[in-house]
């Protein structure tokens, strides 16, 4: 895997730039949130070793590391939590680095005494499948909300049932990605902005409009390719046209980077690089964005990239705003993923974890609005005032578009292995034009089926 490609799996995988917006505005948000009353999410019937009368359950929840205004916000929740339930609960936040994480999930797990409550990501996949996660669809099942489609995304979330019927982690925040762009640069061209009917045809033909050439030299580029550059961010155009790069989510059997859809998804973007040359190269969009990322450089008017972009983006000196992600002819897709919380089926105190994980889920989401530094799973809080207020202005698009969001994963227990070492590798030469489309479809096809079978 390509350094480029590594920083952008790990900037997403570690929320690295989630939704905060700076600590002054998060500092105060969660302060006023230890005063904010919101409805109240019953503690779900107890499990594991009950503790003895009178005795609070003690619990470890544990999540990686993501910079000190986001761990002294999941330390503050925690104090949240424990002021609501004292005497009954109580919960301890550990925050690792992130190539910590894991190991010690495993450790825990290997020594018979799991870690109470963790937050997840496709490495519990793997936990799941050796049967060590707890079945909660009885505890959502007993929170009438969360069976409320306008409350709940049910669909997305049916992602998380890998039986087909039950859920296995508790989803708590939304991440997915958008169009950004630079205003300042629009405006001095007379440039309309996109919208939520921008298609990726129309991106062609406004990046061709804000690209300026001084001599032989590319001073300023209508589009960068962004997070189409791995493999979660370019499906979203096969996704688009009713394809993808595999036959289903969970447990795919094969690979399908040769389908028609897939193909012109990956040439569209080696195009813009390379044919119609409205976008950077791989190389040159590395050296551009050396200092600042290349949309920070203020030299590239659009962007497709996460959401978690918003609160790097703050500190831009340029004017800017986002769009829903462009749609391939009249359909959009773009891709989502899910915080939320995984509890051991043997946890010695799992009435304790559920509880916190379900708190999280339910009655934490209007001061996860107000501190602004998750999109809330929970769409009342999500489209709440206190969420949108203070926002850019597109992200109210972006939000209703989750509707039209798939999940921007893969679960297998050769997953890992397979990204790392055919598909990233191998659409790393199509980003930098050394393979075409076709030839890194049939290669990762033919490779990656293959180790999907191997024992």
């Amino acid at each position: 895997m390509s350094k480029e490609v590594n920083e952008q799996q790990m900037s997403r995988r570690r929320f690295l730039r989630a939704m905060a917006f700076g600590s002054a505005a998060i500092a105060a948000g969660m302060l006023a949130a230890c005063g904010t009353t919101t409805p109240s999410a019953e503690a779900p019937a107890a499990g594991g070793d009950a503790p003895a009368t009178g005795e609070v359950a003690k619990i470890k929840a544990m999540m990686w590391s993501n910079s000190p205004v986001l761990d002294e916000n999941f330390k503050k929740r925690a104090d949240i939590f424990n002021a609501k339930y004292a005497g009954k609960y109580e919960v301890s936040m550990e925050l690792l680095p992130w190539d910590q994480y894991w190991p010690k999930v495993d450790l825990a797990y290997a020594s018979k005494e799991p870690i109470d409550v963790y937050f997840w990501d496709v490495q519990a996949y793997g936990h799941y499948k050796q049967g060590l996660v707890k079945n909660v669809q009885a505890d959502l099942d007993a929170v009438a909300d969360f069976a409320n489609p306008d409350l709940y995304p049910q669909e997305q979330m049916s992602v998380w049932k890998f039986d087909g019927a039950n859920m296995f982690a508790v989803p708590e925040n939304f991440q997915s990605m958008a169009l950004f762009y630079n205003k300042d640069l629009f405006d001095a061209a007379g440039v309309a902005y996109p919208d939520a009917n921008t298609t990726w045809d129309d991106i062609l033909v406004i990046a061709e409009k804000l690209k300026k050439v001084e001599g032989e030299e590319v001073t300023q580029w209508g589009f960068d390719v962004g997070d189409l550059a791995v493999w979660w961010g370019s499906i979203s155009l096969a996704w688009a046209q009713g394809g993808g790069y595999f036959d289903k989510v969970v447990e795919p059997t094969k690979f399908t980077f040769s389908s028609p859809e897939a193909q012109n998804a990956l040439k569209w973007i080696q195009d813009v690089m390379y044919v119609s040359k409205l976008a950077p190269d791989s190389e040159t969009r590395s050296v551009v964005g050396q200092e600042t990322g290349i949309f920070g450089s203020g030299k590239v008017a659009m962007y497709p990239g996460g959401t978690w972009m918003i609160s790097s983006n703050q500190q831009l000196s340029f004017k800017w705003d986002m769009a829903p992600m462009p749609k391939w002819g009249d359909n959009r897709a773009m891709p989502y993923w899910f915080g939320g919380w995984v509890i051991p089926k043997d946890g010695k105190h799992t009435d304790a974890a559920t509880a916190w994980a379900i708190w999280c889920a339910t009655e934490y989401q209007q001061t996860m609005a107000e501190t602004r530094d998750w999109i809330p799973i929970r769409a009342d809080a999500r489209n709440s005032a206190a969420f949108l207020d203070g926002m850019p202005a597109g992200f109210k698009d972006v939000s209703a578009a989750i509707g039209s969001a798939r999940i921007g994963d893969v679960y297998s227990a050769k997953v890992q292995q397979i990204l790392g070492e055919v598909i990233s590798p191998t659409l790393d030469q199509v980003w930098n034009n050394k393979i075409t489309p076709a030839d890194a479809g049939k290669e990762i096809d033919e490779k990656a089926t293959a180790m999907l079978s191997e024992g």
